[in-house]
């Protein structure tokens, strides 16, 4: 489990163009950690859901020769936390979780895929560059939704699973519907950057889906 205060620098490509190639977001996620691996004087570790995909794409098959590659379930690839910048490439839950757990002390650079685990909530609580505008500006929270956060992150020990937990999330994001901030998306991502394991994160998403249900 990572913190926001863990990772030093956070960069994203937001799927947000269905005109962009997928090797054009993943060569603009590898061109700024090789700068962060030139600042640091480190190698990099390549995340992904699973081995293989790297070799689809010609910027991250040669990004992956040079540097670590494994992902969450891999044992034989096993790297250290901390070793240096970390690319995660279209992660889920589980894999975001993990790469921003190697990403500690150091930068972490994603690559979304909205048809995995959106990050727009995640690069807004980070204040992630983005890395598609030439500004590099990603929108931040709101204050009341920022401050919604903050709480849910304090009743998230326990990953949502027990009872007192659920009730005070449910409280929660009851108030986030009322004043008509309750995005799925955005709320579970901003969890996730604050450190929520992708057990918690996948247990909002349920308590948000029920009450959607209502």
């Amino acid at each position: 489990m990572s913190s926001t205060s863990s990772i030093l620098r956070a960069a994203w490509v937001p799927d947000d163009d269905p005109e962009r190639d997928w090797e054009i977001a993943a060569a603009l996620a590898v061109e700024w950690v090789r700068q962060e691996c030139a600042e640091q004087g480190a190698i990099a570790v390549l995340v992904l859901n699973a081995f293989g995909v790297e070799q689809q794409l010609p910027s991250l098959r040669r990004f992956a020769a040079e540097h670590a590659v494994t992902t969450p379930r891999a044992s034989r690839h096993r790297v250290g936390r901390g070793t240096g910048p970390v690319l995660a490439y279209v992660p889920d839950e589980r894999t975001l979780d993990f790469a921003a757990d190697l990403a500690r002390g150091s930068s972490l650079a994603v690559v979304e895929s909205i048809h995995g685990f959106p990050l727009c909530g995640w690069a807004r609580q980070l204040g992630a560059i983005d890395l598609t505008r030439p500004d590099g500006q990603t929108e931040p929270l709101g204050s009341e939704l920022a401050e919604a956060i903050d709480r849910l992150d304090f009743y998230k020990n326990n990953g949502f699973g027990d009872k007192f937990g659920k009730h005070q999330a449910q409280r929660i994001l009851q108030g986030l519907r009322g004043a008509g901030l309750l995005d799925r998306d955005i709320v579970l991502g901003a969890l996730a950057a604050k450190g929520a394991s992708d057990r918690a994160v996948r247990n909002l998403g349920k308590l948000i889906d029920a009450l959607d249900r209502r």
